[in-house]
């Protein structure tokens, strides 16, 4: 007989409220703008929060490939949400901003995070609220100082 242990339940629970939130901030976006895709909404969050970043930062926190990562990048620019500069200490890289539109589009976002945020967190105290928060960042930082050291076959099924 199996035994749920406590870490599966842990999962589980975080496993439920990741696709909850996912299904409240995909609501919010077809409301907003129904062309834009779960990709454009984690590069426009990711350009809210760090404006001016490149090509390569951008791809490192997308984790995708970089072809993919252009075509997304060259399908935003032409429906006006962000815009590519030249970076002003390296000319071969380029700089990438959210545009007026953009920014927009991203304090509407930003704010129903936070609705959402809020909704999530009702009856928790605020100590509650801060002893998740380091609760989730240990978990987290476990998790990525465990990745050099797992074994090939858990590292190539980790994401599943």
């Amino acid at each position: 007989m199996n035994q749920v242990t406590i870490s599966t339940q842990v999962l589980d629970a975080l496993h439920n409220l990741t696709h909850a939130y996912r299904r409240e901030m995909r609501k919010a976006l077809q409301a907003l703008e129904p062309t834009l895709t779960d990709g454009d909404l984690r590069v426009l969050l990711f350009l809210g929060y760090q404006p001016d970043s490149t090509h390569k930062k951008l791809m490192e926190h997308m984790r995708t490939d970089k072809a993919q990562l252009t075509r997304m990048l060259r399908e935003l620019e032409s429906k006006g949400w962000i815009v590519r500069t030249p970076h002003p200490q390296d000319g071969r890289s380029r700089q990438l901003q959210l545009s007026e539109r953009g920014a927009e589009l991203f304090s509407t976002l930003r704010q129903r995070r936070a609705k959402i945020g809020s909704a999530m967190l009702q009856g928790q105290g605020s100590s509650q609220q801060l002893q998740l928060l380091n609760a989730l960042i240990g978990m987290h930082e476990a998790l990525q100082e465990n990745e050099d050291t797992r074994e090939p076959f858990t590292r190539m099924h980790h994401h599943s």
